[in-house]
């Protein structure tokens, strides 16, 4: 049982970071009311494979699913394709508020990702840790913010190609950067 969850988890995992290729066809094809179908069902199931972990990004796991459903319904309810675009937007939010959150109430979220792998950090290793995570808080402001401006643009290939790609890009590129950095520093 434990296996099919986990496969279902990486199912749903793939299509949320695929949700702007999702959102896109499904509207450029004219699927619009298969697309919300879709994303409702995704999001439910989001919600039933959560594990029961009450860490900083148990509760991310958690009000995501709730708020991709709330712009799923209403844009059913409203027939307005429009607030799907929100989503992205949301995401970045949340993760801004998130690692925001974690600055105030250490440990900082790499700080936790750090500890997975080495469970002793010096008091130097903490304060890079709270640098990086810093650090994402500004990407995730300016990401939030060009997923806002997408959303304005009223262009869909526009909006998709920012939020289905290049976020994705610049994400990659910052932990590449941050992974390289932290070959270089001093041990």
């Amino acid at each position: 049982m434990k296996k099919i969850i986990l496969i279902l988890k990486i199912i749903i995992n793939i299509l949320l970071i695929g949700y702007p290729v999702v959102v896109f066809c499904s509207l450029h094809y004219g699927y619009f009311d298969l697309a919300i179908f879709c994303l409702i069902i995704i999001f439910i199931l989001r919600l039933l494979t959560q594990s029961a972990d009450r860490s900083q990004l148990y509760w991310f796991g958690k009000i995501m699913p709730f708020i991709g459903l709330f712009f799923a319904i209403s844009s059913w309810l409203f027939t307005q394709y429009q607030l799907l675009l929100y989503y992205p937007v949301m995401v970045n939010t949340v993760l801004l508020t998130l690692f925001l959150y974690s600055l105030k109430k250490p440990p900082t979220i790499i700080e936790r990702f750090a500890r997975l792998k080495y469970h002793d950090l010096s008091q130097t290793e903490i304060r890079y840790t709270r640098l990086v995570t810093i650090c994402w808080c500004y990407f995730f402001l300016f990401n939030g913010s060009i997923a806002l401006i997408t959303c304005f643009m009223d262009n869909l290939a526009w909006w998709t190609l920012y939020n289905g790609g290049i976020s994705y890009v610049l994400i990659g590129l910052l932990m590449g950067v941050e992974w390289l950095l932290r070959k270089k520093r001093p041990q």
